[in-house]
């Protein structure tokens, strides 16, 4: 939790909300985009065809990631009789919101290499703004990798239990069925314990390796 009224607490939100902000504005759009795309127009009408953070925001969502560290977005809504396959359409939107966190890190990181092959961020941390751009520059980068692993948890209501559903066999999917309504309390229990951090530890660290290697190229 940011203690926000100190000096050190306010310069953590100064590279918090932006990187915070970048990462859920991809996030949501990509939900909303691929939904579209798929025949659901709604998402239009409804403005989630933007990366305005304003369209992507829930202020009780963005209140608790503040000061929690957890939270959610504004959620994309759709309707799956637009699909030409409804299970497909839904797996696959459930699964552009984490794989656009994964793309941009890695297009974040080749940027952060391109500016240290040509000496750009020795000259950038000189100054004051260039190294407060540095920084939620490197930041944007960790939470869109926190964004999309944590996402990926095959536990609803979180897309990586639509992904993971989609995947399963008939019969495993009526055994999930009967236990879908315990999700909340799963998750509930996952972050009071925080045995979430094993869960999403593995994933994390091959994610941050592949970014590591990428700046090592």
């Amino acid at each position: 939790m940011f203690e926000i009224f100190t000096k050190e607490g306010l310069l953590g939100m100064l590279y918090f909300i932006p990187a915070l902000l970048i990462s859920l504005s991809i996030h949501e759009f990509s939900h909303s985009l691929v939904a579209y795309k798929l025949g659901d127009k709604s998402q239009k009408a409804q403005g989630r065809l933007t990366l305005s953070p304003f369209a992507h925001i829930d202020i009780m969502g963005f209140i608790f990631i503040l000061i929690f560290r957890f939270g959610w977005g504004k959620p994309v809504v759709y309707d799956d009789r637009n699909f030409k396959n409804k299970s497909k359409g839904s797996m696959l939107v459930s699964l552009s919101g984490p794989l656009s966190n994964v793309l941009l890190a890695i297009i974040l990181t080749v940027v952060v290499k391109v500016l240290y092959e040509f000496g750009i961020v020795a000259d950038t941390v000189n100054s004051n703004v260039g190294r407060i751009l540095y920084q939620i520059l490197l930041i944007t980068i960790q939470f869109n990798v926190i964004f999309a692993v944590f996402n990926m948890l095959p536990i609803p209501p979180f897309d990586g239990y639509k992904v993971l559903y989609y995947f399963l066999p008939l019969k495993a999917k009526m055994w999930v069925n009967r236990y879908e309504r315990y999700g909340l309390i799963i998750l509930i229990l996952l972050l009071v314990t925080r045995l979430y951090v094993v869960l999403i530890l593995p994933a994390y660290t091959l994610v941050n390796w592949l970014l590591s290697t990428i700046l090592m190229i």
